[in-house]
């Protein structure tokens, strides 16, 4: 088969010009045999329309685009009449009015597709009639992709939000009055809104989104990426002066990591698609969408970035997502800047991560640009000028360069607090490349920050400067408390030199101590 199917969201487009399909029709035939209403969430560009538009082709019995594929002999090829609506084709940007219009011409335009006609003038009678005509054919699939759409593009501005969620609620109550007449119903988007705020009665939906057993039905595993692309391995190996494993850890690193399950992991089929075709680590995924909306949300309710990656949640967080509460957390989850690490039903707790590095570090660079009020450009210098003065022992240009970055926070976004300053100095340390324990753990307490080079280490301990306070005094203790508490300990057979950084910062003012 031909590589080239990035992008393309029709199975039939895949089949008839020889792309590159990844079968997952055992997953699919699987969801068949389970049950008859269901959801799932999954974050943009995660292969969701494509799985609309296999079920499509399956549930009009066309056998022959499946030769192959493990379904072809596993079901009876029976045609069904579809209804298949993606939002995201629908004008929803104007009046309420034009909305509901453009849905009710949808349905009619379905209608006439099969030569059946309906005269209903509101979304309710029109979709009962057609899904009632439909019926005289075969009973009904019903495959809806975006669901969420209109109510997700306004997220900012609630009352459009709202304006549009009426008009949905009004559409999905419809389906379960119809029970009778429906074959089969999919739902997809990338939020989970509460069956309450948006499907109202349609509460016989089957959520699948957490499920381990449809966990892998979007996106692609580490034996898909094996099985399909393991001949891209040796010229990206040689263009990028990588062995083969080396290679393969970095896509894992890079790539891999979407999980629902917490225990199966998948990569975004966007993503994996781009870097085999041009052969280069990018953000791909990410620049497909900067989450600015979710960034100033961060600088705004003062998020401490630190305390985003590990984060123990109870599972209740999957459920609240609703205009009228986000959590902010909830956000990052549905849409894919957090993923499942480990879920402990038993305790009804979870915790949330970063799923891989290219979602980490572009989250973590657009963070660092609206916090320090700096262009996206200008960060990667900034880093590599606050690299280079550690690595080479200049700590005095590197307390001139935090203190140009601290200058340009607004007044009103600083928090008075230990904290705050944890959080800004992980941000820079994290986007510098060093590696960095913040708070690690030892025998005798906990040391602030660890940040190791290729020859040293330094043992960092933060102190908030209060205005009433004198730096020096603070810096001494600081140090003090390192030798104390013996911090050194875990690094002393690095064979690297290991230097004692005391630093007491606030708004005004950044000092240090350095001892070895």
């Amino acid at each position: 088969m031909l590589f080239r199917s990035i992008g393309i969201q029709t199975y039939r487009d895949i089949k008839e010009n020889n792309l590159l399909y990844v079968d997952k029709t055992k997953e699919i035939n699987e969801l068949i045999n389970s049950g008859k209403y269901f959801f799932i969430s999954r974050p943009r560009r995660f292969g969701k329309s494509l799985l609309l538009s296999t079920l499509n082709e399956i549930f009009r019995g066309n056998k022959a685009l499946f030769e192959g594929l493990y379904i072809h002999d596993k079901i009876d090829w029976e045609q069904y009449p579809i209804v298949m609506i993606s939002f995201s084709s629908i004008t929803y940007s104007q009046t309420k009015e034009i909305f509901y219009t453009e849905l009710i011409e949808k349905l009619k335009i379905i209608s006439e597709e099969y030569n059946v006609k309906i005269t209903g003038t509101t979304i309710v009678s029109a979709f009962n009639q057609l899904l009632q005509e439909l019926s005289k054919i075969n009973k009904v699939v019903i495959l809806i992709d975006e669901y969420d759409k209109p109510i997700i593009d306004y997220i900012t501005k609630v009352d459009k939000a709202k304006e549009n969620r009426e008009v949905l609620k009004e559409f999905y109550t419809t389906i379960k009055d119809n029970d009778q007449y429906i074959k089969f119903c999919l739902l997809t988007g990338v939020s989970k809104f509460s069956k309450v705020s948006v499907f109202s009665g349609l509460n016989n939906l089957k959520d699948i989104t957490l499920s381990e057993k449809f966990s892998t039905i979007c996106g692609l595993t580490q034996k898909e990426v094996d099985d399909y692309f393991d001949d891209r391995i040796p010229w990206i190996s040689k263009k990028l002066k990588l062995t083969k494993e080396e290679l393969k850890e970095k896509i894992r690193l890079w790539y891999n990591g979407y999980s629902w399950d917490g225990v199966n992991k998948v990569y975004n089929p966007f993503s994996i698609l781009n870097f085999f075709e041009d052969g280069q680590f990018n953000n791909y995924w990410f620049s497909t969408g900067t989450p600015t909306f979710l960034i100033e949300r961060a600088k705004i309710d003062k998020i401490n970035i630190e305390e985003i990656e590990n984060r123990r949640v109870g599972i209740e967080i999957f459920e609240s997502f609703d205009l009228e509460n986000l959590n902010f957390l909830s956000l990052l989850f549905q849409t894919g800047y957090l993923t499942v690490t480990n879920i402990d039903n038993t305790r009804g707790i979870c915790v949330l991560n970063y799923p891989n590095e290219e979602v980490r570090k572009s989250f973590l660079i657009h963070i660092a640009a609206n916090y320090f009020n700096t262009e996206i450009t200008e960060i990667r210098p900034l880093y590599n000028d606050l690299y280079d003065a550690l690595k080479s022992g200049k700590i005095d240009r590197f307390i001139l360069l935090i203190k140009s970055i601290i200058s340009k926070i607004p007044y009103q976004l600083h928090i008075p607090k230990e904290a705050y300053y944890h959080s800004m100095f992980y941000l820079i340390s994290d986007l510098m490349g060093i590696a960095v324990d913040l708070e690690k753990n030892t025998s005798k307490g906990r040391i602030d920050g660890v940040l190791e080079f290729d020859d040293k280490i330094y043992i960092i301990e933060f102190k908030y400067l209060p205005e009433d306070k004198e730096a020096e005094k603070l810096l001494e203790g600081a140090i003090e408390q390192i030798k104390e508490k013996e911090y050194y300990l875990p690094y002393i057979d690095k064979n690297k030199v290991i230097k004692y950084l005391a630093i007491a910062i606030n708004r005004e003012k950044v000092k240090y101590k350095l001892e070895e």
